[in-house]
C-alpha cells in the first residue's frame, strides 16, 4: 500500500465544548456521516459529511464498580443507531433523533456492528460461550454463529471488534496477540483465520480496530506496535489476501478506532483520555 494523506482533521472536544472525551467506537451512515460513541460523557456525536456536527445523550447502563463504560455503536443507513455498554446484557435502540426506542436483551454483549438490510451483529461472551448473534430490523434474534476461539480468559470490549461486508460475512478481532483476523460465514457459519507474518515481536503488535469497506473489497486493521508506539494500516481483500501496509505519519494522537469512509478513505479516531484527546482523522490511502 502507499501513502496516508490526511484530508480534514478535528477534535471532538474542541467541538463539542468537553473538558475531556472518551471515544469508544465508532460508524458511518448512508451519507457517510460519523458517529462516535463516548463512554466517558455517555454522549454519541454525529459529525456530518459538511462537517456540522451534533450529540445525542446516551445511557451507560453498568455500575461505577464494573469500570469505566466501553459503548460500542453500530448505525443503520437511515441514522438510526444501537449502542451497547460493553457487559451490560443489553443493546439499546435509538431512532435517527437520536431518542431511545427501545432495548434488546443481549447477555454478555462485547461489542456490535451493522450488518446487510437492517440487520445487527452482536458479538457476546456470556457463561463460558461465545457467540455472534444476528438480530433482524425489529430485534428478533435470527441466528446464531459460533465466535472464533480465542487464548485469553477474558474479552477487553475495546479492542475486541467485529465490521460486516454487504453479504453479511462477519470479521472479528480480539485485538490482542496473536495476530489473527477472523471471517465467519453466515452460511453453514464456516470460518477463515487469516495470520499475518512479522519481521518483529509478535507480543509487539495490537490490533486496535478493524473495519471493512465493502465498496473497496478491503478490510482494514489499524496496528500499534508497542515497542516503537508506530501505527499502522493493513489492507486485506474480503476473500483473505493480504494486500499491503500503509504507516500513519506521527502525531500526538493515539489512534485506536477506525471506521470505513468509502473510496480507499477510512477515519481515524484518538481514544485516548484527558486534556486534548478525542482527534478525528479523515485520511485518504494510496493504492
Amino acid at each position: 500500500m502507499g501513502a496516508v494523506e490526511t484530508l480534514w482533521k478535528l477534535n471532538i472536544a474542541e467541538l463539542f465544548g468537553l473538558g475531556e472525551a472518551g471515544i469508544d467506537d465508532a460508524d458511518t451512515d448512508a451519507d457517510c456521516s460519523l458517529y462516535a460513541s463516548d463512554g466517558v460523557n455517555g454522549t454519541v456525536y454525529k459529525i456530518a459529511s459538511d462537517r456540522t456536527f451534533d450529540a445525542f445523550p446516551v445511557a451507560r447502563t453498568r455500575s461505577t464498580d464494573d469500570g469505566q463504560p466501553v459503548l460500542k455503536i453500530a448505525v443503520a443507513a437511515d441514522s438510526s443507531f444501537c449502542v451497547a455498554d460493553a457487559g451490560s446484557g443489553s443493546i439499546v435502540r435509538h431512532n435517527e433523533l437520536g431518542e431511545s426506542v427501545g432495548e434488546l436483551p443481549a447477555p454478555g454483549v462485547i461489542s456490535l456492528c451493522r450488518g446487510p438490510e437492517g440487520l445487527i451483529c452482536a458479538l457476546s461472551s456470556f457463561e463460558g460461550s461465545d457467540q455472534i448473534v444476528i438480530y433482524d430490523q425489529i430485534g428478533t434474534p435470527v441466528m446464531a454463529l459460533s465466535a472464533p476461539g480465542r487464548r485469553r480468559a477474558r474479552l477487553d470490549p475495546s479492542i475486541a471488534n467485529l465490521d460486516c461486508d454487504r453479504a453479511g460475512n462477519v470479521y472479528v478481532s480480539y485485538g490482542m496477540p496473536p495476530y489473527r483476523i477472523w471471517k465467519v460465514s453466515p452460511y453453514g457459519a464456516e470460518m477463515q483465520t487469516w495470520k499475518r507474518k512479522l519481521s518483529y515481536p509478535e507480543d509487539a503488535v495490537l490490533i486496535a480496530d478493524i473495519a471493512v469497506d465493502s465498496e473497496a473489497g478491503v478490510l482494514w486493521a489499524l496496528l500499534a506496535r508497542r515497542e516503537s508506539g508506530r501505527q499502522v494500516l493493513d489492507a486485506w481483500s474480503l476473500d483473505g489476501d493480504l494486500l499491503g501496509g500503509s504507516l500513519i505519519p506521527h502525531s500526538s494522537s493515539l489512534f485506536g478506532v477506525i471506521c470505513a469512509a468509502g473510496g480507499s478513505e477510512l477515519f481515524l479516531l484518538d481514544t485516548s483520555s484527558g486534556p486534548g484527546a478525542g482527534d478525528v482523522v479523515r485520511v485518504s490511502v494510496s493504492p
